[in-house]
């Protein structure tokens, strides 16, 4: 016994009182999680992990780098948090266009934001009252209750938002304090899209490390990827939860469909839709994926496919089906928001649909036209696709020298001839593997419908004079790119394998170095 403790004893204090059982409950309840957790981490691959950490500090980078709203639609997105975290509520649409609260309006005309955006020649504030106006504003402790309206973002899904509602309160002060820190969320979410593609590699090219590590690297270092991260857009958990329906369809095919396989399958679903209806777009992937487990599984362990089915459908439809009830009868917007019935068409326009000429818009979009008409006076697939993923920032108003385009098609093109040699090579187990290569497939091209079903509604509405395409909206696809990429270098072997992956690697390090030169060139010079 303690000297203080005999003291209170020989003074007839009166023992302690038992701590209560509900605290002692609490504790036990919470150290069983932190261990789960740490059980979690331990089983996840340090090289992962490494992966990871790369594309969080590339994103962090691109945070700071970027100019305030200088992501697209970023002061839309913004308006959305502000709208969840300051009145519980999802934005509308107001029309004429509705203000912004008047601590974002300030905030922006201080900082200059519509002399900057889509003007290459005009840098981002850096004289000494271009910072006394900015300061001005935010001590101005203007109302951050605007009309309601979201803008461009009013139309999706609120989970993204109300996870940034998290750092947006938790920041507090300033319009640009509360940016920041919701620009720090999405640099994790892109720490995490990289490690579900780490996971989905081990899954899809078993026994092969280095390419694993390769193709996530590749992934991390992708630069318009880490330039969405680091601002403030819900696409971050889409490309979070695609990467995760990927590595959940890839698990499943390797270790069958299992309860637990079907409930991870069904979970980041779930969470793709309610992030962004694009994500609809990959749902017949996982569903065809579904179809063919319980098809594998149904001589030997039937009992169990369907519940890991039921799970998959549960998690999966549920949270669309809450959403669009809750749509309909407690925020009162469109039934499904982002159709054409919910975005009223430009003043004097008249909405004309033709299903043919929507097929052809969709091939021309992503192939040549070939016999068609041509509906677009530039190629897509190289001026929007290729030259978008290779790097086109801001708000699309910088770009590369026209050089670098070529190079990097001259690398792709590399990486693909490689690629395709490791699947000739492995053509027979590649055999064995056609459904699953068929649900990857399906993925892609039910991905670039929804794009294109959405690119020709935007057309029809604004009578041409509106683009919705760009080539961020293919980075749910970026674990497949990785799996290029480790295809390429697996084909290599394993003596030449790593040094390729090294090189790649490299390769990659000197993209995004140059893209965030271009950057300051852009925005400080």
């Amino acid at each position: 016994m303690s000297t203080t403790a005999q003291h209170d004893r020989a003074a007839g204090a009166p023992p302690a009182p038992p701590r209560p059982a509900r605290r002692e409950g609490w504790r036990r309840v919470a150290g069983g999680l932190r261990d789960a957790l740490a059980g979690a981490l331990a089983r996840v691959p340090r090289p992962a992990i490494a992966c990871a950490l790369v594309a969080l500090a590339c994103a962090l980078a691109w945070s700071l780098l970027v100019p305030p709203f200088q992501v697209p639609d970023e002061n839309a997105h913004y308006a959305y948090v502000q709208q969840v975290a300051e009145r519980g509520t999802l934005p509308r649409h107001v029309p004429p266009e509705g203000q912004l609260s008047p601590a974002e309006d300030t905030t922006l005309a201080a900082l200059g934001f519509y002399q900057i955006v889509g003007e290459a020649q005009n840098p981002a504030p850096f004289s000494q009252l271009q910072q006394d106006r900015i300061e001005a504003a935010a001590r101005a402790h203007l109302a951050t209750r605007g009309s309601g309206d979201a803008l461009s973002a009013t139309n999706n899904p609120p989970l993204y938002y109300a996870l940034a509602a998290v750092p947006y309160k938790l920041a507090g002060g300033s319009v640009l304090d509360r940016l920041a820190a919701m620009r720090v969320l999405s640099a994790f979410m892109s720490a995490i899209t990289v490690l579900l593609v780490y996971l989905f590699l081990m899954e899809l090219l078993p026994g092969s490390p280095w390419a694993w590590s390769a193709g996530a690297l590749m992934a991390a270092l992708q630069p318009l990827f880490s330039f969405i991260s680091g601002g403030v857009n819900n696409d971050d958990l889409l490309y979070l939860s695609a990467a995760g329906l990927l590595w959940a369809i890839a698990r499943m095919f390797r270790r069958g469909l299992i309860p637990a396989n079907g409930a991870l399958l069904g979970a980041f679903a779930g969470i793709g839709v309610v992030s962004k209806l694009t994500l609809l777009g990959m749902i017949p992937g996982a569903v065809l994926a579904l179809a063919l487990g319980l098809r594998r599984a149904w001589s030997a362990s039937r009992g169990a496919a369907l519940r890991g089915a039921a799970w998959a459908l549960a998690l999966g439809v549920l949270p669309l089906l809450c959403y669009v009830l809750l749509d309909r009868l407690a925020w009162r917007r469109g039934l499904i928001p982002g159709g054409i019935g919910s975005v009223p068409s430009a003043p004097g326009v008249v909405a004309h649909f033709n299903f043919g000429e929507e097929v052809r818009h969709i091939w021309q979009l992503f192939l040549p036209p070939l016999w068609m008409h041509h509906q677009f006076a530039y190629f897509p697939l190289w001026t929007t696709w290729f030259k978008g993923l290779v790097g086109r920032f801001g708000w699309l108003d910088y770009v590369f020298p026209r050089a670098l385009y070529f190079v990097a098609l001259a690398v792709f093109l590399s990486i693909c001839v490689l690629a395709a040699g490791e699947l000739v090579r492995g053509r027979r187990a590649l055999a064995r593997r056609a459904g699953e290569l068929s649900v990857y497939a399906l993925a892609v091209v039910g991905l670039c419908v929804e794009i294109g079903v959405q690119s020709y509604r935007e057309m029809v509405q604004t009578a041409g004079t509106g683009h919705f395409e760009q080539a961020r909206y293919l980075l749910p696809l970026l674990a497949l790119y990785a799996g290029v990429v480790a295809l390429a270098v697996r084909f290599a072997g394993r003596r030449w394998g790593p040094v390729l992956g090294a090189v790649l690697v490299v390769l990659a390090i000197g993209h995004e170095l140059y893209a965030q030169a271009i950057t300051v060139a852009r925005y400080y010079a």
